[in-house]
């Protein structure tokens, strides 16, 4: 039997608070009874995938115009200086 705290991995589990229990939203390994310490985060909502069905792109919304017609293709050529725009 191990002493408390002793050789024990944290785990990070999402969970959801409803009337007054914490539940959590993914498999945990814990047997039955185990006690455990908590620390409670708010966790940032994700936003949901738009209507066409892709999830939302954080980056998605940045534009910028290099005038570099092939910057994606070339990128590496570019970014280490081995091609001029």
């Amino acid at each position: 039997m191990l002493h408390p705290g002793a050789g024990l991995m944290p785990q990070v589990v999402r969970a959801i608070f409803e009337n007054g229990v914490f539940r959590p939203l993914d498999p945990l390994e814990l047997q039955e009874h185990q006690q455990v310490r908590l620390t409670v985060e708010q966790a940032v909502p994700h936003k949901a995938a738009d209507d066409s069905g892709q999830s939302a792109d954080p980056l998605g919304g940045i534009r910028v115009s290099t005038g570099i017609p092939d910057l994606a293709e070339h990128f590496d050529d570019y970014r280490f200086g081995r091609r001029r725009p």
